[in-house]
């Protein structure tokens, strides 16, 4: 992996005028953003080491990718991946993809799409190695939007707060009905004013059943 410290710092140049534009994030300052935005995309990288059994993917999806975090980061840091980001808001969607445009990124395709829907389509069905969500969903519902994307042996990562203890019971139901194995937390800590953040990951065991995910909605509305 390359992290390429100029390139980030570049994003967060580029972010932040777009972000003057449209509310793609709450961090509206240079440091706040690297912090709060690039380094907590990045801690992903330091999660590989950790997590039996996860490697650098050769595909990864964002699901809900809004502003483009962990998304961006990671496309510029795993330059041999190919990453692909999806979101329902088009407005974000396009802001994310002038992002890539400015930085010259060709390893990155966007969608504005739902997931119950894109999740679907067969180019897009069990496709890739890691799926990715930060700040989107409980992980109930999290996992059947990113469950139907994952190949065989894939992981999902979710980027969550400290306190995940009532969502992870919460979701032995979905883990079940979707051939998941919880496979491990990596904990870090920004800094003292972000305080301690964690990624949650999950294994994907079996094929995911052609019942999943269930219409548009029913995923929110009615989690597993």
């Amino acid at each position: 992996m390359t992290i390429d410290e100029t390139k980030l710092r570049q994003l967060v140049q580029v972010f932040l005028e777009e972000n003057k534009k449209l509310n793609l994030s709450a961090f509206r300052t240079e440091e706040h953003c690297w912090v709060g935005n690039v380094l907590d995309s990045l801690s992903f990288l330091q999660a590989l080491e950790k997590i039996e059994g996860l490697r650098a993917p050769q595909t990864l999806l964002d699901i809900g990718t809004g502003g483009g975090f962990p998304l961006l980061p990671l496309a510029i840091c795993l330059p041999k991946t190919h990453c692909s980001g999806i979101d329902a808001t088009k407005k974000k969607v396009d802001a994310v993809a002038r992002i890539v445009e400015s930085l010259g990124l060709t390893n990155v395709g966007l969608f504005s799409e739902r997931f119950e829907d894109k999740a679907r389509d067969k180019n897009f069905r069990e496709k890739y190695d890691i799926v990715t969500a930060r700040a989107v969903a409980p992980i109930s519902i999290l996992l059947e939007y990113a469950v139907p994307f994952l190949k065989v042996g894939g992981f999902c990562a979710f980027w969550k707060s400290s306190k995940v203890a009532d969502e992870l019971a919460g979701s032995t139901k979905a883990q079940k009905a979707l051939s998941m194995s919880f496979a491990g937390i990596y904990e870090y800590e920004l800094s003292p004013d972000f305080g301690k953040r964690l990624i949650v990951f999950f294994r994907k065991m079996k094929a995911t059943s052609s019942e999943y995910p269930r219409k548009v909605g029913i995923p929110k509305s009615n989690p597993l």
